[in-house]
C-alpha cells in the first residue's frame, strides 16, 4: 500500500453503480480509486498499475467477472490480489462460483455503507498482514540463499588433478534437502603428503546443523594439522577423531551429534587408515566387486567425551576405489515411501565399474533422482568417490589421467 492509502479498482458496467460505489469509497476516505467499465478494461488496468483490492461486478459485457478471476489465477504477480464481488441479490449463486475461483468476499446491490466499510477494512487488513508476511519470507529466502552459498563455499569445490605425487582421482558432491543442511565432506593434505578425506552427517537440518557441521569440519582440520604421534608423524585417525569428539561434546546442550567416516591415504603405498564414528559403512570398489569397509568403528561424535575410537587399515591397490556416502542416499524415498536402499546403490556402483570418480558419483545421483521422482527430498545427499591410479594412467607430473 502506498503512502496515500490503498489503491482500489472498481469494475462495473453500470454507470450508476460505479458512481454510487466510488462516492461511498470517497466518503470512507479512500482517495486512490480507479474505475473500469468491463472486464477487458479491468485486465488492461491491472496489467499497467498495482492495486490493493478489486471490487468486481459479476455480469459484464466482453469479459465478465468469471473471466477476470480466471485471468488473475494465471498471473503469478496478481494471484493473491483480493477481489470482492459486486452482485445483485439474484446473482448469489454466481457469487458462490466466483468464491470458488478465488474471490474473497462479496457485496450485494444496493450497497450498505456499514457493510461496505466493514468488508473493505477486513479485506485490506488481511492483505496488509499477508504483504508483511510475504516480505518477511522474501527476506528469509534471501538470507537462506546467502547461507546456502556460504555453506557450499565451506566444502571444497575444486578437486585435485591426478599427478605422480598424488595419483588419486577424487570427486564429491553435496545436495542439501533444504537451503542449508548438515552434511559435510572435506579433503586436505598433511605436511608429509598424506591425503585426509572425510564424509559426515550432522543430526537435524537447517542452520543449527550447518553451524555444527562447520565446527566439526574446522576441528578435524585443526586436529589433523596440530596433533603428532610420539615419533613426530601425523596422529592416527582414532586419536584425531577422539580429540574432535571431546571438543564437540563441550557446550553441546542441544545434544547435537555427527556421524563421520575419516580416512588418511598414503598415496605412494595405497595404505589407508580410517575411523568410522557411527557412519554408514563405505564401499571398497574393485572392478565390479562392491565390498563394505568394516572395522575402525566407534560411536557418533558429540555425545560421550570419554568415547574410545579405533583405527582400521586397508591397502588400496591401483584401480581400486573407496565410495563414501550419507544415509540420504540409501534412505531417499519414492512417492510410495519405498527407500532407495543399499541394494540399489550397490547395483549402480557395480554398473559404473571402470568409470571416473565424478562419473560414479553422478551416476548414483541420477539414479537417486530418478527413483525419488516427484517426492520431496527428506535428507541431505552427500557422496565422495576416491580412486587410486596406477602411474601408467597418468600423462605426467601434474597432468590428469589419460
Amino acid at each position: 500500500m502506498s503512502a496515500d492509502g490503498p489503491a482500489l479498482l472498481v469494475v462495473d458496467d453500470n454507470d450508476d453503480n460505479r458512481y454510487t460505489l466510488t462516492l461511498y469509497l470517497e466518503l470512507e476516505g479512500y482517495t486512490d480509486v480507479a474505475i473500469a467499465q468491463d472486464g477487458e478494461e479491468a485486465i488492461a488496468s491491472l496489467q499497467k498499475a498495482g492495486f490493493d483490492l478489486v471490487l468486481l461486478d459479476v455480469m459484464m459485457p466482453k469479459v465478465d467477472g468469471y473471466g477476470v478471476l480466471n485471468w488473475l489465477k494465471d498471473q503469478a504477480r496478481l494471484r493473491d490480489l483480493p477481489v470482492i464481488m459486486i452482485s445483485a441479490l439474484n446473482e448469489v449463486n454466481s457469487v458462490v462460483r466466483c468464491i470458488e475461483l478465488g474471490a474473497v468476499d462479496y457485496l450485494l446491490k444496493p450497497f450498505n455503507p456499514i457493510m461496505l466499510k466493514a468488508r473493505l477494512g477486513a479485506t485490506l487488513e488481511k492483505k496488509r498482514l499477508r504483504d508483511e508476511i510475504n516480505a518477511h519470507l522474501a527476506r528469509l529466502e534471501e538470507e537462506l540463499e546467502a547461507a546456502r552459498k556460504l555453506q557450499m563455499a565451506m566444502v571444497p569445490q575444486c578437486f585435485p588433478v591426478p599427478s605422480t605425487e598424488l595419483p588419486v582421482d577424487l570427486f564429491a558432491s553435496m545436495e542439501p534437502a533444504r537451503e542449508v543442511g548438515g552434511d559435510l565432506y572435506d579433503f586436505f593434505p598433511t605436511e608429509d603428503g598424506t591425503l585426509c578425506f572425510l564424509v559426515g552427517d550432522v543430526s537435524g537440518k537447517g542452520m543449527p546443523a550447518a553451524l555444527f557441521m562447520a565446527r566439526a569440519k574446522s576441528l578435524i582440520r585443526l586436529a589433523a594439522d596440530l596433533m603428532r604421534s610420539p615419533h613426530g608423524s601425523c596422529a592416527k585417525p582414532a586419536d584425531i577423531i577422539g580429540r574432535v569428539n571431546r571438543e564437540l561434546c563441550q557446550d553441546n546442550s542441544d545434544m547435537m551429534f555427527v556421524t563421520l567416516f575419516f580416512a588418511m591415504l598414503a598415496p605412494g603405498s595405497g595404505e589407508v587408515e580410517f575411523c568410522n564414528a557411527g557412519h554408514n559403512a563405505p564401499y571398497r570398489l574393485s572392478g565390479d566387486r562392491v565390498e563394505a569397509i568394516e572395522g575402525g568403528k566407534g560411536i557418533i561424535l558429540g555425545v560421550r567425551p570419554d568415547a574410545v575410537y579405533a583405527t582400521g587399515r586397508l591397502t588400496l591397490a591401483a584401480g581400486e576405489s573407496i565410495y563414501i556416502f550419507t544415509d540420504g542416499v540409501t534412505e531417499a524415498e519414492d512417492p510410495q515411501q519405498d527407500m532407495f536402499s543399499e541394494a540399489r546403490l550397490e547395483a549402480v556402483l557395480r554398473a559404473s565399474a571402470g568409470r571416473t570418480s565424478a562419473e560414479r558419483v553422478k551416476a548414483v545421483a541420477e539414479a537417486v533422482r530418478g527413483f525419488v521422482g516427484t517426492a520431496l527430498a527428506s535428507d541431505d545427499i552427500t557422496m565422495m568417490a576416491l580412486r587410486r591410479l596406477a602411474l601408467s594412467q597418468l600423462e605426467g607430473p601434474g597432468r590428469g589421467p589419460s
